[in-house]
């Protein structure tokens, strides 16, 4: 009589300890697929803004003096909803004004966000048969930066005036929602993932 009163006691005592360490789990780690992210809104949002672009380009202590240089250019950026900008810019530098010849070529990486994007990168210069560096800040229709001619050692700043526009914002996609059966809600003590969540939240569903 005591063994089995022993017994039963102890598959009590067990069952209460699973209850509440399944309890205690968060429902995302529990059942992974409780948990799932949110879809629509701002969060996700984002676009690939392709431009070509031409301008008209100034540079200090090149051989051309205040002679501008005519540039062509392309370039590509991924834009979010943030407002945050990353791609590349490629350009090409012409002498037209003084003569035709190829100046220059670039290649440079821009970041930043709609108002103010960072060039840098490097090229090289066909004027003076020297790879160079390049760093620039690129604003609406305005770029203002410097050349760094390797075999020179020459720093050259620049102002240019090109048809480069801010880019675009992204449009929103409406509000947060779930699937059928699930709920939105924080992702604290969820135990949700990056991929289950989106600008903080989740979609959660009960755990049976």
């Amino acid at each position: 009589m005591l063994r089995q009163f022993s017994k039963i006691t102890a598959a009590v005592v067990l069952a209460v300890s699973s209850q509440s360490n399944y309890a205690a789990s968060p429902p995302c780690v529990l059942a992974p697929s409780a948990c799932v992210a949110p879809v629509g809104g701002d969060g996700d949002s984002r676009h690939t803004e392709n431009r070509v672009y031409a301008g008209v380009n100034w540079t200090l202590g090149g051989k051309q003096g205040l002679v501008p240089q005519l540039v062509l250019g392309a370039r590509s950026l991924r834009v979010k909803s943030s407002d945050s900008v990353s791609g590349g810019d490629l350009n090409l530098r012409l002498n037209v004004f003084n003569g035709f010849s190829i100046d220059s070529l670039r290649l440079s990486y821009v970041g930043g966000n709609r108002d103010v994007q960072g060039n840098i990168g490097g090229g090289y210069s066909f004027a003076e048969s020297e790879l160079l560096g390049t760093a620039a800040v690129q604003a609406n229709y305005s770029r203002i930066g410097a050349d760094y001619v390797f075999g020179a050692g020459a720093i050259r700043p620049y102002a240019e005036i090109n048809s480069l526009q801010k880019p675009k914002n992204v449009g929103g996609g409406g509000a947060l929602g779930c699937p059928s059966g699930y709920t939105l809600g924080p992702i604290a003590d969820s135990g949700a993932s990056g991929s289950q969540t989106s600008n903080g939240l989740t979609c959660q569903k009960p755990v049976m």
